[in-house]
């Protein structure tokens, strides 16, 4: 006599990722955890800008081209296409005189109330939190000091708080 043999079903067969689903879930757990969270700050800066001069700018009056070149133990506050220097800055009880460098800032922009731009010059050895502070110093007039109140380029009487936005960081080769 024969057997009969029954064919069993074979069930198809599903890996089990579950497992690997919590590894994975304790894995991004832990490097959350280990994560350091910064706030990063960015300060605007242009780069700088290159032109020649050409015939129609002669009779045009020359442009300012406000210098601040920063250096370890002062700032020199330079004007003109030469680089005449109109204020030395130094130190004060460690840091540079802040108060001074917002004076020089001020009597140039009461003669050039239109001009918004600096150039800055760091020097490689000056520390960024100072390059930072100077910054917020060229941006505008302290609290305590009055507006700036002057006649501009078309003769308009001009009052502002601002006085170089507009801050380019020279290159440093």
């Amino acid at each position: 006599m024969g057997f009969r043999t029954r064919k069993k079903k074979v069930a198809a067969c599903k890996p089990n990722v579950i497992p690997i689903l919590d590894a994975v879930f304790i894995f991004i757990f832990f490097l959350l955890m280990s994560a350091q969270f910064l706030e990063i700050y960015e300060i605007g800066s242009d780069a700088p800008a290159v032109k020649t001069v050409s015939e129609d700018n002669k009779d045009k009056k020359p442009p300012l081209n406000l210098t601040l070149e920063v250096k370890k133990n002062e700032i020199l506050v330079k004007t003109g296409l030469n680089g005449d220097v109109k204020k030395t800055v130094g130190l004060k009880d460690g840091n540079y005189n802040f108060g001074d460098l917002s004076q020089a800032l001020m009597e140039i922009k009461k003669k050039h109330v239109g001009e918004t731009s600096v150039i800055i010059k760091p020097d490689s050895k000056v520390e960024y939190k100072k390059l930072v502070f100077i910054m917020d110093t060229c941006r505008e007039v302290p609290g305590e000091s009055p507006a700036i109140v002057a006649k501009n380029d078309k003769g308009e009487t001009v009052e502002t708080r601002e006085l170089f936005n507009q801050i380019i960081f020279e290159t440093i080769i």
